[in-house]
């Protein structure tokens, strides 16, 4: 049996040899044509017979080696392949000796000249196996030093004999060198190639372990950042002196802050892993870039500056994109501008174009008047975690992440961001986002919160293995008045489940032992009061992977941590307006 590094060269060799038979069959009729007009013999058309045949055995004996084989072939089938190289080089080189004895302009000269052709042919056949280079150059190699013996032998004396043979033997050992040389060069490339595939493999192994870190680490923070939203917004609304709701507020506005952080880690660990999506929705781009001017407005008024928007009357209101992810550039942009600008104004100016195939090409600069950047900054301002000095995030804040996950975004859409900017004149940062045409863009809601609904008279079980969950998802179902239920682990909820009837499930999706995908299955699975009963995830993963696992394991819907109290209270009452629409619950 052959080693693995042996069997390879081989099949290499193997696959050169089989791809270029037709052009040493048509290499072979031009020297029979050529030495027939020369030699003016019929046996060159018996020669290039012999040599065909040959052609067709090598192609028949190589025909097993295979990149695609999972084993070597046997050992019969190896040495008949070695004996058919051999015996292909042996016929061809043949027509060397009556060559080399041949009158005129051919002679030893022309003949050395072939012989000397098959062995550089050989050598570039058989890169890696040394086998297929020892059976194919050995019969040339016999013929520059048997040649000049068989003339003298049969011509008589020949001064030049020993020369020619000395310069076959020279050749020979030269096309060797050169073999190995070439051999140990592939080696190398070998070696390099593996090491190359091995830290490609280990970088990719070590972006997949921070992506899951960073997921991992994003899920346990959540937890405790919803109690602290949740506990922050039911002090603020029940306290009744301004100083304990304003601490609240602090409280609330810094886990606000915490859960910016969070969702920045997050994005860069996905745009890193490759696992990004931008969606593709309708959703109207005039009202959402004239909301962010008004919000950002009122920003910009409480420290005295002006915030001017400039061409949104002549974007289309139905587009199609990632509303979501373009705010969030935006957003960013404009919250930068705001930050870092302490006289003067922002300019917002929007245009658009169009482009072949009803794509929208979205052009918004948002231009300010601050402190502007120095060009050893600008140079890096999009690497990640970069904020020029210590300075900036003591002074202002952030985690130096916007900027290059807005990027990232935008070229994910299709655009790119660019900046350009001076040190003490202000900035200038550009954005290019490509959309699509919508038939129809959804109704707008209102810039205002929608009041939380009306109390419910339903019962609600809650599932987390956290206590501070728990809690936090209590105090925010108290305005609903419903009745609430809690479970410490899916085990313990699935029993409780087995025995009472719940109008609606709020269920935690990483849990110790039991995960809130494997109890959701069980659920459904059970014939119990709750098989139909409405699941909500609660989860701090939310990709469209995970998204997609909640809906598969049989949960219908989904609420990202931490909770937003509006948020959760949308979603429960489109579950339980589901569960009241007759064809909706029938199906």
């Amino acid at each position: 049996m052959l080693s693995e590094k042996t069997a390879q060269g081989l099949t290499y060799a193997a696959g050169v040899r089989r791809a270029q038979a037709p052009l040493r069959v048509v290499i072979a009729l031009v020297l029979a044509v050529t030495f027939h007009t020369q030699l003016v013999t019929d046996w060159l058309w018996i020669w290039f017979g012999g040599y065909v045949a040959c052609q067709l055995l090598e192609v028949w004996a190589l025909w097993p080696f295979r990149p695609e084989r999972a084993t070597s072939p046997p050992a019969w089938r190896i040495g008949l392949a070695l004996v058919s190289i051999f015996l292909l080089g042996s016929v061809y080189g043949a027509i060397a000796i009556p060559l080399w004895m041949a009158p005129g302009s051919l002679g030893p000269a022309g003949a050395a000249l072939l012989l000397a052709g098959g062995i550089l042919n050989v050598l570039s056949h058989s890169r890696g196996s040394s086998l297929a280079f020892m059976a194919g150059a050995v019969p040339f190699a016999a013929y520059l030093v048997a040649a000049p013996l068989i003339d003298r032998a049969v011509r008589g004396a020949d001064p030049f004999s020993l020369p020619f043979i000395l310069v076959g033997v020279l050749f020979l050992v030269a096309a060797v060198v050169v073999f190995r040389a070439a051999e140990r060069l592939t080696e190398a490339q070998t070696r390099s190639v593996a090491e190359l595939d091995a830290r490609r493999a280990g970088a990719e192994a070590t972006s997949e372990a921070k992506s899951t870190f960073a997921a991992m680490v994003s899920h346990e923070l959540r937890t405790p950042l919803s109690a602290i939203l949740a506990a922050a917004g039911e002090i603020q609304r029940r306290a009744a002196e301004p100083e304990v709701r304003e601490r609240a507020g602090l409280i609330a506005q810094g886990g606000r802050l915490m859960r910016a952080l969070l969702d920045d880690l997050l994005d860069l660990s996905k745009l890193e892993a490759g696992r990004m999506r931008v969606e593709d929705i309708p959703f109207d781009l005039q009202l959402l870039v004239e909301d962010l001017s008004l919000f950002w407005s009122s920003e910009a008024q409480r420290k005295g500056l002006a915030l001017t928007l400039h061409g949104a009357e002549t974007l289309p209101h139905k587009a199609e994109g990632d509303p979501m992810r373009l705010r969030q550039i935006l957003n960013n942009l404009l919250s930068n501008a705001v930050k870092f600008t302490e006289s003067g104004g922002v300019r917002i100016e929007v245009a658009h174009h169009e482009t072949p195939g009803q794509r929208l090409v979205l052009r918004v600069c948002v231009v300010d008047t601050g402190r502007g950047v120095s060009p050893d900054r600008l140079a890096r301002i999009f690497t990640p975690f970069d904020q020029g000095d210590v300075s900036t995030a003591r002074t202002h804040g952030g985690s130096g992440l916007g900027l290059a996950i807005s990027r990232e975004l935008a070229r994910l859409m299709g655009g790119d961001l660019s900046v350009e900017s001076r040190e003490g004149e202000g900035s200038r940062f550009t954005i290019l986002a490509s959309l699509g045409r919508s038939a129809s863009a959804p109704v707008a809601a209102s810039a205002s919160p929608p009041p939380p609904p009306p109390a419910l008279a339903v019962r609600i079980l809650v599932v987390d293995d956290h206590e501070m969950g728990r809690r936090a998802l209590t105090l925010l179902l108290g305005p609903l008045g419903a009745q609430v239920a809690t479970a410490e682990s899916a085990r313990a909820a699935l029993q409780l489940l087995s025995l009472e009837r719940f109008d609606l499930v709020l269920m935690d999706v990483t849990m110790a032992g039991m995960d809130g995908l494997e109890a959701c299955r069980r659920l459904r699975a059970d014939p119990g009061p709750n098989q139909g009963t409405p699941v909500l995830a609660v989860t701090g993963l939310t990709s469209e992977k995970d998204v997609q696992a909640c809906l598969a394991a049989g949960m219908t819907g989904w609420v990202a941590k931490p909770v937003d109290a509006q948020k959760l209270y949308d979603a429960i009452e489109g579950v339980l307006a589901d569960q009241d629409d007759p064809a909706t619950a029938a199906a």
